[in-house]
């Protein structure tokens, strides 16, 4: 339910307030990075493949179970307007990060092709994320007050969601 990048940053902070004691080994921002990597580079190429087997005719139909056509849509006008560097510029971008691995299996993109900006787009991503939540989990008072960080965190990541829902709850029924 909450954004990668919140999740990432979560994490960072939370390995940065992680102490390693003979009782409890922390959690190591030395682990945790490369272990994300993977995991993302991973996501990315699972839903790559899932585009490419589901192929082009995906995009003609009208109706796309699970899928709202508009993020497709949104995912296309970045490629072309980026061209393959989409891949790496999508991770930043919430919704888009989903949809922009499935649009370029779709499109026939070849495989030699994403990877390395796959690679590229997930060791940035990561690291700069989970980084930044090391970085600031490292100040004292985020470290005395972890929980109510963890809290805010959850509320700053439901608020897009909240809104979708309540311009849903508004817009008038056709």
């Amino acid at each position: 339910l909450l954004p990668g990048d919140s999740l990432l940053f979560a994490a960072g902070a939370l390995a940065a307030t992680s102490t390693s004691t003979s009782e409890q080994a922390g959690l190591s921002i030395l682990v945790l990075i490369p272990l994300l990597i993977v995991a993302a580079v991973l996501g990315d190429a699972v839903n790559f493949a899932i585009g490419s087997r589901v192929g082009p005719g995906i995009l003609e139909k009208e109706k796309i179970p699970f899928i709202k056509k508009a993020h497709l849509q949104k995912t296309q006008a970045g490629y072309d307007k980026h061209g393959s560097k989409t891949i790496v510029l999508a991770r930043f971008v919430p919704i888009v990060r989903t949809f922009a691995p499935f649009v370029a299996g779709i499109g026939k993109m070849r495989y030699a092709t994403f990877a390395p900006y796959n690679v590229v787009g997930a060791v940035a991503w990561v690291s700069i994320c989970a980084g930044a939540g090391f970085f600031f989990g490292n100040i004292p008072v985020i470290k005395k007050n972890f929980e109510l960080v963890v809290l805010g965190i959850i509320f700053v990541s439901v608020i897009p969601m909240a809104i979708e829902l309540l311009k849903g709850l508004r817009a008038p029924k056709t």
